[in-house]
């Protein structure tokens, strides 16, 4: 299969297994929060968001281990031998880490409900319940040496059917140990079982396609590990960086203002984020042929790729922020109540930083870490992370959840916001004529029609209060804003299919 067709099943599946999961969440969150109300569902938003910096603390193994693996495709003895010596080497290590991420997150848990409004009949399960789920962290770490191959040998469609189907049971368990009364521990209940199935599902397909790969002691590379970690310890730094950005909003407003104010910015931001992870599947799919041009010579094939991925992520995220910014308030207040909606200036700000903000900048990061760009414009993130946490204390207190979102993005422009261009610029021969052309063209050109469909439609979608209409009526706006997406992007698309006919 081609690198092409690889990662256009690639995408094409984790976008329907997105869309399916977008639905389920969409039936069941009202469940929950009737359940377990506001300020609950709001504590173990905190809760997850907490143990899940320790998910990232893998020092970069995961991306190094994915380049390597990426580059040892094949059936000769030399890829088998190396992808043995890459899994055993990553194997071995991540139960090390996984050790160490599990005492961490028992040894903090206690000190979790001092930094929260947390009452005091949930102060002590708020304790156990983090210790617990740091374990399964820990224990999630030695999945991600079996896990890695997949991806790296574009494999895409099967992991990302494992991760949809495990997905969709972990949603399904919690709602199932809600309604029998479990109530936060519902959550630990589920991660519990997941773990368990992803863990034998995951051996299982392994077993299938890599037979002749097997874990073992004799296979761990010291010299393989160093290496690995030098490529991937600047990407881990990044990705820090990233979750104190894109994840700490809710901490800092758990912190800062309350609980229930973190369950009205989730559901505000759902929309926006969930839209924001489909666009980047985009990018984020490419990455194994990506890091393969790379290594070809010429930078005219990377660059085009490049561009033509920026163009259509563009075009789709700034056609989402104008849907979004129509249909946010009868969507949510059809779905768990007009109270839970934050305003029309907050779902703005969230809807550009996620949308167009951030997939500027992931769409070049991205490519630039294919390409093995990655010690710059890490720090710079750590950097932005540092700026990020104190505009957040200062806009988040003089005005609440929306000063937190425009202060991540006041971070952003001032840090990774450029620097992340001159990278591009500096290293693979960017235009930045060009470069810029393939910004302002998809957001100004679905901008036109995303004004005009605002003042259009407006008024009619605030005053939606059925959900045949609102459905029928978001597919219409939906198919509209196709037509300037497919004419802006036309001849890439046109390109791509006949390369691949």
């Amino acid at each position: 299969m081609s690198r092409a067709n690889s990662a256009l099943k690639g995408i094409i599946s984790s976008q329907v297994f997105m869309v399916i999961n977008l639905l389920l969440n969409l039936f069941s969150t009202p469940f929950i929060i009737h359940h377990l109300n506001a300020q609950v569902y709001g504590l173990s938003i905190i809760i997850f968001q907490i143990v899940g910096y320790l998910g990232i603390f893998d020092f970069g193994l995961t991306s190094g281990m994915v380049r390597y693996l990426a580059t040892a495709r094949g059936e000769s003895e030399e890829a088998i031998s190396n992808s043995r010596k890459i899994i055993s080497t990553s194997f071995i290590i991540y139960a090390f880490l996984g050790v160490i991420v599990s005492v961490i997150g028992i040894g903090l848990a206690p000190f979790a409900s001092m930094a929260f409004k947390i009452t005091n009949n949930f102060e002590h399960q708020v304790t156990h319940i983090i210790s617990i789920i740091s374990v399964i962290v820990g224990l999630q770490f030695l999945v991600k040496a079996v896990t890695g191959v997949f991806f790296a040998h574009q494999r895409q469609v099967l992991s990302n059917s494992i991760i949809f189907a495990t997905g969709i049971l972990n949603t399904i368990l919690i709602v199932l140990f809600i309604y029998l009364g479990y109530n936060l521990w519902s959550f630990v209940y589920a991660q519990i079982i997941v773990l368990i199935i992803s863990g034998i599902i995951n051996v299982y397909f392994f077993k299938k396609y890599y037979r002749s790969i097997s874990i073992s002691i004799k296979d761990f590379d010291y010299s393989l590990l160093k290496e690995m970690f030098s490529f991937g310890f600047f990407i881990f730094l990044n990705g820090i960086a990233v979750q104190i950005i894109f994840q700490t909003d809710r901490i800092m407003i758990g912190s800062i203002i309350s609980l229930s104010a973190v369950t009205i910015y989730s559901i505000t931001s759902k929309i926006p984020e969930i839209v924001s992870q489909l666009i980047w599947k985009i990018t984020d799919n490419a990455l194994p042929a990506m890091i393969e041009l790379s290594g070809a010579g010429s930078k005219k094939p990377f660059r085009d790729i490049h561009n033509n991925i920026m163009q259509l992520s563009l075009s789709l995220a700034t056609a989402g922020f104008w849907i979004i910014i129509i249909i946010a308030f009868p969507f949510i207040k059809l779905w768990v109540g007009g109270q839970y909606y934050a305003g029309i200036t907050f779902i703005a700000v969230v809807s550009y930083m996620f949308l167009i903000h951030h997939s500027i900048i992931h769409v070049t990061a991205v490519c630039l870490n294919g390409a093995g760009f990655t010690k710059g414009f890490s720090i710079m993130s750590l950097i932005e992370a540092a700026a990020n946490l104190a505009l957040s204390i200062i806009l988040g207190r003089l005005y609440g959840i929306t000063g937190i979102v425009v202060a991540t993005i006041i971070a952003g422009i001032l840090t990774s916001g450029w620097f992340v261009p001159y990278i591009a610029f500096k290293n693979m021969d960017f235009d930045w004529k060009q470069y810029f052309y393939y910004i302002l063209k998809p957001v100004i050109g679905c901008s036109f029609f995303g004004v005009l469909f605002y003042y259009e439609f407006n008024d009619f979608f605030k005053a939606i209060n059925q959900w045949i209409i609102l459905f029928l009526s978001a597919a219409g706006i939906t198919i509209l804003f196709l037509l300037p997406v497919f004419y802006i992007n036309k001849r890439s698309v046109l390109n791509f299919m006949n390369r691949n006919k």
